[in-house]
């Protein structure tokens, strides 16, 4: 849970309007259920998508400064712990950058962690849950 809170604030304060709007609604089709695809592309690939200033499919370090910054500013000690946590996590060769395949990987396990029932799909219920969690350190 506490990844989702990383994703989440780099999806909502890497533009104004998503700033002012919040984390975008992963249930795409609207059907009242969150897939693993769904979840994918709002997470990893929006993540992405911003930030890969130099489109070469991975997250700098460097890249990815300014996010952090704006993070520790408004999330103080625990942002910074949350954030040292997804590089120390996420980047799994250590190679100071994330990834595609990195990016999908601690999504899936947020998606995973989050699907409580197992069903293979995140219900609004289970998205609340996610929510409330991250803002606990979960």
């Amino acid at each position: 849970m506490k990844h989702f809170l990383i994703s989440a604030a780099f999806l909502t304060m890497a533009g104004s309007a998503q700033a002012q709007m919040g984390p975008p609604n992963p249930d795409l089709d609207r059907d009242g259920k969150v897939t693993w695809a769904e979840y994918k592309k709002v997470q990893a690939d929006s993540m992405l998508d911003r930030l890969d200033a130099d489109k070469d499919g991975r997250i700098t370090k460097v890249e990815s400064k300014p996010m952090e910054d704006m993070m520790a500013r408004f999330g103080g000690a625990k942002a910074t712990a949350r954030i040292a946590e997804m590089w120390t996590k996420g980047d799994t060769n250590k190679d100071a950058a994330l990834s595609r395949a990195e990016l999908d990987a601690g999504s899936k396990r947020r998606f995973d962690a989050g699907d409580a029932n197992h069903d293979g799909w995140l219900s609004k219920d289970e998205l609340a849950t996610m929510r409330q969690n991250r803002g606990r350190g979960g």
